[in-house]
């Protein structure tokens, strides 16, 4: 992936971090019961916090599962970071100070001097800056599209970006791609079992962790399982 569909991949998946911080945590990968028992598993695990939402208030005493998903937290916590961090080095080398507002006052009919107040305001003003205090503006997201519109060359009070802060935005993207696709599982997993295959005792593969539904292949034979009929 380019860098500009890495930074893409964060604007466009930081919602569904959101989404995932309050969804109950999905099962650890490989499934620790083996493939066979997945289906079983998932639709006993079901039943069990249906009853347990039917036997229990939320003010009644005792253990409960955490509210948020501490993986996705720390995800979400470690890319704010990381791409606010890179906004501020990128824009510290490459955005132009405010013109200096040392203008004479405009006077009656003075055009030109108002004419010149008012390019310092919105040069002050411009939304394209990045921001080194707005609470606002200092999130993956929006980091993500300023890093984004420097990276595409677009017009702005910036200079021209020099290699090495393109690079230095294409590590921070890639990087920041690869944690989104981890906590949202979008990339597919290999691991190889302990058990050998029934039927020619070859080494068992299985892939998924992606959400999809987990298959097992037969390096040797060939033959191949899937969800309930492994």
């Amino acid at each position: 992936m380019t860098t500009a569909d890495n930074l893409q991949t964060v604007i466009n998946h930081w919602a569904d971090l959101q989404t995932a911080l309050a969804t109950p945590q999905a099962d650890t990968w490989p499934p620790v019961m083996g493939i066979a028992r997945l289906h079983d598993h998932l639709k006993a695990d079901e039943a069990a916090h249906k009853q347990r939402a039917l036997e229990r208030s939320p003010d009644q005493l005792g253990a409960t599962a955490a509210p948020l998903r501490i993986t996705i937290l720390d995800t979400m916590t470690s890319i704010d970071r990381r791409l606010v961090d890179a906004a501020d080095i990128i824009a510290s080398h490459v955005q132009r100070d405010p013109v200096p507002s040392s203008v004479r006052v405009a006077g009656p009919g003075d055009d030109v001097a108002l004419a010149l107040r008012t390019l310092i305001l919105k040069d002050e003003a411009d939304a394209r800056r990045w921001s080194y205090t707005d609470p606002r503006y200092r999130t993956a997201p929006y980091a993500a599209a300023w890093l984004l519109a420097r990276h595409d060359g677009a017009p702005g009070p910036f200079e021209k970006l020099t290699p090495r802060a393109q690079d230095a935005i294409a590590t921070a993207a890639r990087w920041a791609a690869d944690q989104i696709a981890q906590a949202l599982e979008m990339v597919r997993k290999t691991q190889v079992l302990e058990r050998p295959c029934p039927h020619c005792r070859g080494q068992l593969r299985i892939e998924g962790g992606d959400g999809q539904l987990p298959t097992v292949k037969c390096r040797g034979c060939g033959r191949k399982w899937t969800g309930e009929v492994a």
